[in-house]
């Protein structure tokens, strides 16, 4: 690492800030938030929402269910949560009525859940520069060193500088490059997706509604027919 880079890195430094805006942050939002917060960023590297795979398990669905009925059809449930609940439901009732309302509780859900991921790295990104001051603070305390003198003098009072400048630095940089990004990023993630998951399920209920009202034809024309 040149000079340069190296001394711009200070574990100390780091650690005050990263640590103070994690357990101001766990004590502000609450530990289901947190984790809730936690849980996003990690869905955020595995990529979320499988929309191939969701499409393909949805349409096999459609498919066996104008094929077999709905009682009698036994597909494979789509990979996502609420698409799953959406079609066991309708496979379980056989009928469109349960469907809307369990689709505004998923909704519900999603939204609160994606809040508060947001409202905690929100929160994180105001704490870090927070800490980044209580840092600077802690390091001008250092200034005036006692008993040393010369040389030794001299090394704690720079020690001291860049700690107060670096901490304050971090403070920054850990608010608008990872906490407010991902926040952001949560946001976007969660629009996309409940927008990419009410396509599918409108199409689904289309498609299941036409089932229902054929299956409704085909009982009444058995009657007729009796």
């Amino acid at each position: 690492m040149p000079p340069t880079m190296s001394s711009l890195f200070d574990p100390a430094a780091l650690a005050v800030v990263l640590v103070g805006t994690v357990i101001a942050t766990l004590a502000r939002c609450g530990l289901a938030d947190f984790r809730e917060a936690i849980g996003a960023g990690m869905r955020l590297l595995r990529g979320g929402f499988a929309g191939e795979a969701n499409r393909k398990a949805m349409a096999q669905a459609a498919g066996a269910i104008q094929r077999d009925g709905p009682r009698r059809a036994d597909p494979p449930l789509p990979p996502d949560p609420a698409l799953a609940a959406l079609v066991a439901s309708f496979l379980r009732h056989g009928t469109l009525d349960p469907l809307a309302g369990l689709r505004r509780a998923d909704r519900a859900i999603a939204e609160e859940r994606r809040y508060a991921a947001v409202q905690v790295f929100t929160c994180a990104g105001e704490l870090a520069p927070v800490f980044g001051l209580i840092g600077t603070l802690y390091g001008l305390t250092q200034l005036a060193p006692d008993g040393a003198a010369g040389a030794g003098a001299t090394a704690t009072i720079m020690t001291a500088v860049s700690t107060a400048v670096l901490t304050s630095l971090y403070g920054a940089l850990i608010a608008h490059l990872a906490c407010f990004p991902l926040a952001s990023a949560i946001e976007r993630r969660g629009l996309a997706e409940e927008a990419a998951r009410e396509a599918l399920a409108d199409w689904f209920v289309a498609q299941a509604g036409g089932a229902e009202a054929a299956a409704r034809e085909r009982r009444a024309h058995l009657r007729g027919v009796a």
